[in-house]
């Protein structure tokens, strides 16, 4: 099992890829194409700007891990507490299916380079009624309540510079538009596995104040 860490790293801080092919806007299933296979959280696009959207997430639940550290390594280290736990690492031993996106909570430095106090999340399926209790104590259910937020998607292997140039152009597209927004904390979104090389998408979100 530890073999597939190298794997998984690369699925969160890979190099960057330009390439890029046509992309579906739907799966059959109605949710957004770039959600694939997998459950992720409803919501519906209350508009769409030149640059962003604004979306109205339905309540959600999630399995949060916090961290402390360099973005890269709480990112790395929290995303393989997740995975253990959905793997069978729970009271129950009972593997739980894989869901997207993978969310990081995050906060910039004083210096606006780096991002810190950082959280790591799985998306909880609706259809798992009662989640099963974490081995690792480290690990706990969030509940999120219905809210708006403005998104900005972008492609290829995203490293954390490339996170904090997208949220610096949706803060400034916000500003421009006059849009008030949470600017404490920011939430980056992850969709893909570490094997897809095209057609990657990668999300921030801020909260609509």
């Amino acid at each position: 099992m530890h073999g597939r860490i190298p794997v998984l790293f690369i699925f969160l801080h890979g190099v960057q890829l330009l390439l890029s092919a046509p992309v579906q806007n739907s799966t059959e299933s109605g949710a957004p194409w770039f959600c694939r296979d997998l459950e992720c959280p409803a919501y519906v696009v209350v508009k769409s700007y030149e640059n962003f959207e604004e979306r109205r997430y339905e309540a959600s639940r999630w399995m949060t891990t916090e961290l402390e550290g360099s973005y890269t390594r709480a990112v790395y280290l929290g995303f393989m507490r997740l995975f253990w736990y959905i793997n069978g690492n729970n009271a129950v031993g009972e593997k739980i299916p894989m869901t997207t996106p993978v969310i990081t909570r995050v906060a910039p430095t004083t210096d606006g380079k780096h991002l810190t106090n950082v959280s790591v999340a799985f998306f909880v399926s609706p259809q798992v009624a009662d989640p099963p209790k974490p081995n690792d104590e480290s690990i706990h259910l969030s509940s999120f309540s219905a809210g708006n937020f403005y998104v900005r998607s972008f492609g290829g292997f995203a490293l954390e510079q490339d996170y904090i140039k997208n949220i610096k152009a949706l803060v400034e597209d916000l500003k421009v538009a006059g849009l008030p927004f949470d600017d404490q904390h920011y939430i980056i979104a992850g969709y893909d596995p570490p094997f897809r090389f095209i057609n990657r998408h990668n999300e921030v979100w801020l909260s609509s104040a």
